[in-house]
């Protein structure tokens, strides 16, 4: 589940375990960059993500939207995630980004989730 992390703030946003780690390495750029949850630098400006409406299918989506130089912000596109982490549109982000995402949302994904189980070699016992 996605919190923005704005104080007080209660509303949570479900979507895949896949789509939360590729939105959590967008969150960890935008601390980087502007140390909020939802602001970064892009090539032609300073933009902001807010997310949409939960998907049943567990994707993650919302609009972008561009900061002009007065502070002000107009809508400038969307983003989608969708619930297998695959990036498929990300107004303001670079593709080389999206694949840095990606890559590191998947690695952390194998370490946490796909753990092997390997089970004990047990003696065979045979009854006489």
């Amino acid at each position: 589940m996605y919190n923005s992390g704005n104080k007080g703030e209660k509303t949570m946003y479900k979507c895949s375990v896949k789509a939360q780690l590729v939105l959590d390495q967008v969150r960890k750029k935008c601390q980087e960059d502007t140390q909020t949850n939802n602001r970064w630098y892009g090539r032609s400006g300073n933009y902001m993500y807010i997310m949409g409406r939960e998907n049943a299918d567990g994707k993650a989506t919302g609009v972008c939207h561009k900061f002009a130089e007065d502070g002000t912000h107009k809508l400038c596109g969307s983003f989608k995630i969708l619930s297998d982490g695959q990036i498929t549109r990300f107004t303001g982000m670079s593709s080389a980004d999206w694949r840095n995402f990606m890559s590191s949302a998947e690695a952390e994904y194998k370490a946490k989730y796909e753990t092997e189980t390997i089970e004990p070699a047990t003696e065979q016992k045979v009854a006489v």
